[in-house]
């Protein structure tokens, strides 16, 4: 998705798009992790996970969930939903490198 006008056509300005791994492995973190948030992601139990972290949150949808639970994170820089242990998938930046070159970008 490196055309962001064909992003906006099919998400819309504020929808969530699908979460990827095609970014390739975030060396900040070890295969366990990667594994694990990757796997979780479609949990059976992933509300009842959910629910026992976050008692007080009312009703939610999924893409909060995973991103509450921190199992997916959004690249400042483009939007594009990344499952945590991997790259972003449009611009291949580390979880880190985004969120530092987002903050000096606004800063």
């Amino acid at each position: 998705m490196s055309d962001r006008r064909y992003r906006g056509t099919f998400l819309g300005a504020s929808q969530l798009g699908p979460w990827t791994v095609c970014g390739g492995l975030d060396p900040d973190f070890d295969d366990h992790e990667r594994v694990l948030h990757h796997a979780l992601l479609t949990d059976p139990s992933l509300l009842t996970c959910f629910r026992e972290r976050f008692p007080a949150r009312g009703r939610v949808e999924y893409d909060q969930m995973v991103r509450l639970l921190d199992y997916v994170w959004d690249c400042p820089n483009d939007r594009t939903a990344n499952v945590v242990g991997y790259r972003c998938g449009s611009c291949a930046r580390t979880r880190a490198a985004a969120t530092v070159l987002s903050a000096a970008q606004t800063g």
